[in-house]
């Protein structure tokens, strides 16, 4: 089991912050969030089938790429955090 934080946007518009599941790669983490929460998170995070550009994703406290989710293997007990950059003026 790991678990998903969510953060600001997609933590309001899915109305919830923390989700617990299986998953053996990102990308597979990901594929099970669409499949939980439907349009709503892929309208979300994506943007003509790719990542928005200013979501971040960590993996354990540590950023990863959102170009290799799909070879970033995932272990009980990991934790990754989707969140957008933070924006300031």
């Amino acid at each position: 089991m790991i678990t998903i934080r969510l953060y600001a946007n997609l933590r309001e518009k899915l109305g919830s912050d923390n989700v617990v599941m299986e998953a053996s790669t990102v990308a597979e983490a990901l594929s099970n969030l669409e499949s939980q929460f439907g349009t709503r998170f892929h309208e979300e995070l994506y943007e003509n089938g790719k990542i928005k550009d200013y979501y971040i994703f960590l993996l354990n406290g540590l950023p990863i790429s959102t170009k290799e989710l799909d070879q970033i293997s995932l272990s009980t007990g990991d934790v990754l955090h989707i969140l957008p950059a933070i924006a300031g003026g």
